[in-house]
């Protein structure tokens, strides 16, 4: 992979997840060579990798377009995403380390930062920061590589849920729950926070994918 093309996919990445670039919109090269200053051939071998990753897709007769959010996947994907986090935490009240608990503190600081700011790629990448300590710390090979291979999936539904108008003050109550919990070791709270917190933000994405989805 060449620098100047992982450069591009990034950029266009975030775009997707700060949703600017809504799913089912048609993305061409003309758009996008102006706004990542590359060349067609760049981009082009961009669009390819994001394809890979889930982000776009490039259907005949359609063009290229941010991929459309599927509402049983996401069903899906929430449902082993709540059960697997509250696993991590309590694998993470049991093992982690103390500098490791301190760094998933720090996480949800700048989430509460961020908010402050309306920074929504400050919330974005705090919250992947956060879920990043969390999986460190939860010492499970297995459930952290099933979650990482979600990890396009879960990001874009992360982004369609946060830009929900008050979504993110409610996600940052949720999270601050989990993290109580953990300071507190308790294993039963922090689960059902984990599983509430998905529950939630599930009930959220899953109804903007809908309308969504009826617009396309």
């Amino acid at each position: 992979m060449t620098l100047k093309r992982s450069h591009i996919a990034r950029r266009v990445r975030e775009e997707i997840l700060a949703g600017n670039l809504r799913p089912g919109e048609r993305l061409t090269e003309k758009a996008l060579c102006e706004l990542t200053q590359a060349s067609r051939s760049s981009v082009r071998e961009a669009l390819q990798l994001l394809e890979q990753e889930g982000y776009v897709s490039n259907q005949p007769n359609r063009g290229v377009r941010v991929a459309t959010l599927d509402f049983q996947e996401a069903v899906d994907i929430y449902q082993v995403r709540s059960v697997l986090e509250g696993l991590a935490a309590r694998n993470f009240i049991n093992l982690a380390t103390p500098t490791q608990r301190e760094k998933l503190n720090r996480t949800l600081n700048d989430l509460a930062l961020s908010v402050d700011e309306k920074n929504v790629p400050g919330q974005l990448k705090a919250i992947e920061l956060f879920y990043e300590a969390l999986l460190e710390g939860c010492y499970n090979h297995v459930l952290k590589s099933t979650l990482q291979e979600l990890h396009s999936k879960i990001s874009r539904l992360r982004a369609t849920s946060i830009l929900s108008p008050g979504r993110i003050k409610n996600t940052l109550k949720e999270m601050t729950r989990i993290g109580a919990a953990i300071q507190a070791n308790d294993e039963v709270e922090a689960w059902l926070a984990c599983i509430e917190h998905m529950k939630q933000t599930s009930d959220v994405a899953i109804r903007v994918i809908s309308q969504l989805n009826n617009r396309n």
